[in-house]
């Protein structure tokens, strides 16, 4: 079982108190948007020229209630000069009916603004307060380590994973399916949150996932949100994200739907959407400039970890259909070989192991995992509910 000793938490300590972010309370009526700042990407603020992320201004246009898609229509097209007159206007309508001040998130090292919020959006805690928040859990909790830290420098964001000690079998999924639980601190752009996590005992494969709200290890007199969010900054908000995390562990961390949760992802088959899906992810990861070795890394992914991709998609060709015609919502009825623990399994696998293929931020397929996992105490997996055809 993996551990994060003190050296290396420090170490990632450091690295990320340098790059916090940096923010700015500002007036909307502050900010101008000119037709050429889409491709220089910079805007004006109180007159001073400022670089932004190119994500910047879709989020921007989302915060004016501008739909997102036509902002990207005309970003893509190089129609600044309307994308910039729609932006300078909802901005000058949202001054005139006095709306509040607005937030610019920036990037310390690059020196640009990243994101856009509404300052009441902003309930993060700073990355030293962070750190010593999960140093406090830890010394009140010794039954718990940190597993891993997973971050990213470019944007700020962290994610603490905490295991209980205690391992916890799952016979109806199988002889071996032991796990650990314990939740995951979470830091991202606006928020400090909490997110369950666990960790597949016999490949060391981490998952973070929220199974919505419910029952704490079957016991109907606990309940928890699987997922929640620091509501401030205060010492009696830290509090109740401290009281949150002691009723989760009352019940080893266990989210009540668990069980059944694995149980339908062992026995359901993944639909070639899923598959695909998962794939596509992994496979953009790859960290290769060279074409031909990022092309042998792709075709491993696909081969070793996703085999129901290329098996199924043999079968839809053997039987004359066009693999490129067919939509994305037909894929979903499509069904693989792989059961969708299969495909849960390569993604936590790719996202907590190192299998020898460079990936960039590959922990972000442990949350792609989980969201997966979780489909099946919502709208539920794919293949679910494929028997009402025959109805």
């Amino acid at each position: 079982m993996r551990e994060i000793t003190s050296a290396q938490f420090d170490q990632v300590r450091e690295v990320m108190t340098q790059h916090e972010a940096v923010t700015k309370q500002v007036a909307i009526s502050s900010i101008r948007v000119y037709d050429h700042s889409f491709k220089s990407r910079t805007i004006e603020v109180d007159g001073v020229e400022v670089k932004v992320s190119a994500q910047f201004f879709t989020r921007f246009a989302g915060l004016l209630k501008l739909n997102a898609s036509l902002t990207r229509e005309f970003i893509k097209n190089e129609d600044g000069k309307v994308a910039a007159a729609f932006i300078n206007a909802l901005s000058e309508y949202r001054r005139e009916v006095k709306a509040k001040d607005i937030l610019l998130i920036g990037n310390r090292q690059t020196q640009e603004i990243i994101d856009i919020c509404e300052p009441k959006r902003w309930n993060r805690l700073s990355h030293n307060s962070l750190f010593d928040l999960t140093q406090k859990v830890i010394n009140e909790n010794p039954s718990l380590i940190i597993e891993t830290i997973d971050h990213s420098p470019a944007d700020g964001t962290i994610a603490i994973n905490l295991l209980n000690s205690k391992e916890i079998g799952f016979p109806g999924a199988g002889p071996d399916e032991f796990f650990k639980f314990g939740f995951s601190i979470q830091q991202t752009r606006k928020a400090t949150e909490i997110e369950t996590y666990n960790t597949r005992l016999v490949c060391s494969n981490g998952m973070r996932t929220s199974l919505g709200k419910g029952a704490i290890g079957g016991n109907s007199n606990l309940h928890f949100e699987e997922r929640f969010k620091l509501n401030g900054t205060g010492g009696e908000d830290i509090k109740i994200f401290l009281n949150k995390i002691s009723e989760m562990q009352r019940a080893d961390f266990v989210p009540g739907s668990f069980a059944s949760a694995l149980t339908s992802a062992v026995q359901t088959k993944a639909s070639l959407a899923e598959v695909e899906s998962a794939m596509r992810l992994a496979q953009v990861k790859v960290d290769e400039v060279d074409q031909k070795y990022r092309k042998d890394f792709i075709d491993t992914i696909e081969r070793n970890w996703f085999h129901g991709y290329g098996e199924t998609r043999a079968r839809v060709i053997q039987k004359g259909h066009d693999l490129a015609t067919i939509s994305d919502r037909q894929k979903q009825f499509i069904k693989t070989g792989q059961s969708v623990w299969d495909v849960v399994n390569s993604l936590t696998f790719l996202g907590s192991n190192n299998s020898g293929i460079e990936l960039l931020d590959k922990w972000q397929l442990k949350a792609a995992a989980g969201r997966l996992f979780a489909k099946s105490t919502g709208d539920g997996f794919d293949m679910s509910f494929n028997h009402w055809a025959n109805l």
